[in-house]
């Protein structure tokens, strides 16, 4: 079955900072850091922003070892953004985790898929978490288990968002995909087909 068209990332992304703003713990751009979506408390304590379409957090290590490397690994917290009906437009969700609470969980679910002796090649570096139960009853249920984390707003909905340009890259790619949401869903038709040209005058 072919998934339905993605959310835009940085859509995403600001649907998690308005959360965080609500919660009275803004986050402020840490530069320098590429792609990777790095952020700081008013307390100094960094998060990393992680959005996906699916309700799946993807921890990428370094080799395929227990004690590898993983990169969530670096900052106090680790926020986790996602739409609440998988790759649908409308409610956002989040989860404020500690990033040692995450990097334990990854961890733990690895040795356990290890200790059944899987035919791997040796080679496995990327350990997912499910948050529904879809995924192996090993790594799946994170919904439940990371509950006391959740950062939820009735009123906060990738359809609704329109970013700002204060420390964020690519805004006007984030500003067409939130109109294109948008216009797709009064039109009753699948945001692909919705096209839209922009012309920057002199």
């Amino acid at each position: 079955m072919p998934k339905t068209p993605r959310i835009d990332n940085d859509v995403l992304l600001e649907a998690g900072l308005d959360m965080m703003r609500r919660i009275g713990k803004p986050l402020t751009r840490i530069p320098g850091f590429g792609r990777a979506m790095m952020y700081s408390l008013p307390n100094g304590e960094r998060v990393r922003v992680r959005t996906c379409n699916d309700h799946i957090l993807i921890v990428v290590a370094d080799r395929p070892a227990v004690n590898a490397s993983l990169n969530i690994e670096g900052t106090e917290w680790l926020l986790i953004v996602m739409p609440e009906v998988e790759r649908t437009p409308g409610k956002v969700i989040g989860y404020l985790v500690p990033t040692q609470v995450a990097v334990d969980a990854a961890r733990l679910t690895h040795q356990t898929w290890l200790q059944t002796q899987p035919n791997t090649r040796g080679s496995n570096t990327t350990w997912n978490l499910w948050f529904d139960e879809g995924g192996p009853s090993k790594a799946n249920n994170f919904a439940n288990k990371w509950k006391q984390y959740r950062l939820e707003f009735d009123d906060v909905s990738s359809d609704q968002i329109v970013t700002s340009d204060a420390g964020q890259t690519g805004s006007v790619k984030a500003e067409v995909e939130a109109a294109r949401q948008r216009i797709s869903k009064a039109a009753g038709v699948s945001p692909a087909a919705v096209k839209i040209t922009i012309e920057f005058g002199s």
